[in-house]
């Protein structure tokens, strides 16, 4: 596994608080108040965030 798959999978466990830029983060939830989003906390501030779920690939449209 190359250097950089790894740092992408840690950025996916572990994304920067984007209140205090911290990576002392983890989920709390796989769902936040829609579908679309995951719950996060901060351990740097203390603080609940929520991050959208995105895997990079365009979604399939169907067409």
């Amino acid at each position: 596994m190359s250097a950089s798959m790894n740092n992408e999978q840690d950025l996916e466990k572990h994304p920067e608080c984007p209140f205090c830029g911290s990576r002392d983060t983890e989920q709390e939830s796989a769902f936040g108040s829609e579908i679309s989003k995951s719950q996060y906390y901060c351990h740097g501030c203390n603080t609940m965030f929520e991050r959208l779920k995105y895997d990079g690939k365009s979604p399939d449209d169907g067409r």
